[in-house]
C-alpha cells in the first residue's frame, strides 16, 4: 500500500542529486510512490543516468519541454545542441527505446475528484487560466509562466504569473520555473529550486506537504548561457 508520494521538481541530468534527495526523504520503493514534474534531462552531468534510474523505479512523470525539445531533435534534428547530442549517443542503439518512453509520458495527470482534499494536478509548467486542459495548446502546459488575461495568452514579465490568477480549490503541482523558485499556496506547489544552476533539487512529501531539498554540488549550467 502506498503510504505516500513523493513529487521532484526538475533535475535536469543531476543525477548524483537526485540520488541524494531520494535517500534523505527516506524513499522506499515498495512504500512510496515517485512521481516527477518533467524536465528530467539536459544541462546536467548525466541525464541517461536519471532517466535509467526513474525507469528502474517505475516512478511517473509528466511530460517537459526539454524532453519535447530533445524528441524534437531525435525527429529532425531542430534545436541541435551539443548536449543532445551527446544524450543521443549515450543511448545508442536504445535511443528508439527512450524515444518511445519518453514519447509515452503524458502532458499532465490528474487524480482524484475536484472536491476532494488530497486531489491534484501534475503539470511541468502551468495552466492557463479560463482555458480547459483538454483544450489547451501542449507549449501552455509546457512552458507558461506568465499569463495576459486581456488577450489571453502568454505574458511577458509585466503580467502576473499564471498561478496568481488560478482560483480553483484542486491542487497544482509544477516546475519550469526555476527563477521563480519554490511556491507554496494553498492551492499550487511550485518545485522548480534550480538544481542545475548552483540551487537545490526539492521533493513534495504528500499529502503532507513536507518540503526535502538536496543542495546542488555544483553548478552545472548557467542560466544567461
Amino acid at each position: 500500500m502506498v503510504e505516500r508520494t513523493l513529487f521532484v521538481g526538475d533535475v535536469h541530468g543531476c543525477l548524483t542529486e537526485l540520488e541524494g534527495l531520494l535517500n534523505l526523504a527516506g524513499f522506499l520503493p515498495k512504500r512510496d510512490r515517485l512521481f516527477f514534474v518533467g524536465d528530467l534531462i539536459n544541462r546536467g552531468p548525466d541525464s541517461l543516468g536519471v532517466l535509467k534510474l526513474v525507469h528502474h523505479l517505475g516512478a511517473s512523470s509528466v511530460l517537459g519541454n526539454h524532453e519535447q525539445s530533445f524528441l524534437s531533435f531525435l525527429k529532425n534534428g531542430s534545436k541541435t545542441s551539443a548536449n543532445f547530442e551527446k544524450l543521443k549517443q549515450e543511448m545508442g542503439d536504445q535511443a528508439g527505446f527512450w524515444e518511445d518512453w519518453l514519447e509515452s509520458l503524458p502532458l499532465f495527470v490528474s487524480e482524484g475528484e475536484e472536491d476532494e482534499i488530497d486531489s491534484f494536478l501534475v503539470v511541468h509548467a502551468g495552466v492557463a487560466p479560463g482555458i480547459p486542459l483538454q483544450e489547451s495548446e501542449p507549449r501552455l502546459l509546457t512552458k507558461l509562466r506568465t499569463w495576459d488575461p486581456e488577450n489571453c495568452r502568454p505574458g511577458d514579465d509585466n503580467h502576473l504569473a499564471w498561478y496568481e490568477l488560478y482560483e480553483d480549490s484542486r491542487m497544482i503541482i509544477f516546475g519550469h520555473w526555476a527563477a521563480g523558485g519554490i511556491v507554496m499556496r494553498q492551492n499550487v506547489i511550485g518545485l522548480d529550486s534550480g538544481c542545475v544552476y548552483g540551487g537545490c533539487l526539492t521533493a513534495l512529501s504528500w499529502p503532507d506537504r513536507i518540503l526535502h531539498q538536496f543542495p546542488a554540488q555544483r553548478i552545472y549550467h548557467h542560466p544567461q548561457s
